[in-house]
């Protein structure tokens, strides 16, 4: 079955990934080693399949970085037995994420989420394209797509990414030049980094835009698993909101928080998307401000 630039090939548990099916003009040598950060906590659940698809991906020079939470489960199980190194960090999402960086020995960084399926050529792709760029964002999918709710979630991100546009801050970058990304993280206030979670990405982000505006995109590169119930959808948002309180009240990045959360422009070219998308965020939101709120 072909989806534009995809098709689907067998990988673990029954489940399927997309391939890109464009090599020919790929000519990576693995010379640069890239770092792959994944923050953890309880990620049993994906974690083994998202480090499975690391573990094939077509560039083979990598190192994977598990920053984990002190989880209980059998998450630190899991990456011993993809051979990742293993960090423990009390601190929130932001500072995992740092941590991995800091701890990084690779020429390029990539910010992966434990619930996030690589397609198996997205890093040697974004290695071959980092020549012109300093920062790639990643096309990303619902991997779960089939099912209802994923199809909000991948409706609202095929609106915002099929938009794109460069100077806006909707779309976020994962794939990184480590020295640059340091830099970004080492401007964020140090007081402030323990209590950003939900924000992590964005605020990062930001930073690094004030250091370059060399920032690419990397087609049909990742897919991500998102919830496929009511109840896991008010779970996460009412964490998310909880976790968004404390770090709101400081008054940093306030503007690109609120900008994160709107709703999106309706596009009537995709009327099908901007309507899926708005049901979406109304979804999302309802939870996410009774966790700010009472959380």
């Amino acid at each position: 079955m072909k989806m534009g630039f995809l098709e689907t090939t067998p990988c673990e548990d029954t489940h399927v990934v997309r391939t890109y099916n464009g090599r020919k003009n790929m000519k990576s040598k693995n010379k640069e080693l890239v770092s792959v950060t994944i923050p953890t906590y309880n990620s049993e659940r994906t974690l083994g399949q998202c480090l499975n698809l690391v573990k094939q991906q077509s560039y083979k020079n990598i190192e994977i970085i598990i920053i984990d939470s002190y989880s209980k489960d059998k998450t630190i199980e899991i990456a011993k037995k993809y051979k990742a190194r293993i960090i423990r960090c009390k601190g929130k999402l932001l500072e995992a994420r740092i941590a991995g960086a800091k701890a990084s020995r690779g020429k390029y960084v990539l910010l992966l989420d434990s619930d996030q399926m690589l397609e198996k050529t997205a890093i040697e792709r974004a290695v071959n394209k980092m020549k012109d760029y300093d920062s790639l964002w990643f096309w990303e999918r619902a991997y779960n797509r089939k099912k209802w709710l994923p199809s909000l979630y991948d409706a609202d991100r095929m609106l915002v990414q099929t938009y794109w546009k460069p100077d806006e801050d909707i779309v976020l970058s994962r794939f990184f030049r480590r020295d640059l990304l340091i830099k970004a993280y080492n401007k964020i206030p140090k007081k402030y980094i323990n209590i950003c979670a939900a924000q992590d990405h964005i605020v990062a982000w930001y930073e690094f835009r004030q250091l370059t505006k060399r920032n690419g995109m990397i087609e049909n590169a990742v897919e991500h698993i998102e919830p496929d119930s009511l109840k896991a959808l008010f779970k996460k948002q009412w964490r998310w909101g909880k976790t968004t309180k404390d770090f709101y009240k400081t008054g940093l990045y306030r503007e690109l928080i609120t900008k994160k959360d709107s709703f999106r422009r309706v596009k009537f070219k995709h009327l099908k998307w901007s309507i899926k998308s708005f049901i979406l965020r109304i979804l999302r939101g309802i939870p996410y401000k009774l966790g700010y709120w009472f959380g």
